[in-house]
């Protein structure tokens, strides 16, 4: 009888974990970063060397909709500085 209610006791417990912790798993949002950032550039017939790379080191401020990732204000400065054209320079940045 003891046995019976442990495992009621233990099946109630996981089904709690599992309805916290999933939310979070299914939630998490998959970030770019500056692989990619770089690979855009790159796609765009840019030469991926140091200063690009540092450009994108700096992280795009990912929000939830309507307003989406936003551009590092620093990673766009350092890419313009390099002739990148303002528009690759936008999408790269929000991919950092």
């Amino acid at each position: 009888m003891a046995s019976l209610k442990t495992k009621r006791v233990l099946a109630t417990v996981a089904v709690t974990v599992a309805a916290g912790v999933l939310p979070l798993v299914a939630a998490a949002p998959a970030h770019a970063d500056l692989a990619d950032c770089a690979a855009y550039l790159h796609h765009r017939d840019y030469v991926v060397g140091p200063k690009v790379k540092h450009a994108c080191g700096w992280p795009a401020t990912h929000a939830p909709a309507p307003w989406g990732d936003i551009p590092s204000p620093q990673c766009l400065v350092e890419l313009k500085a390099i002739n990148v054209k303002e528009a690759h320079a936008v999408a790269a940045c929000k991919r950092a």
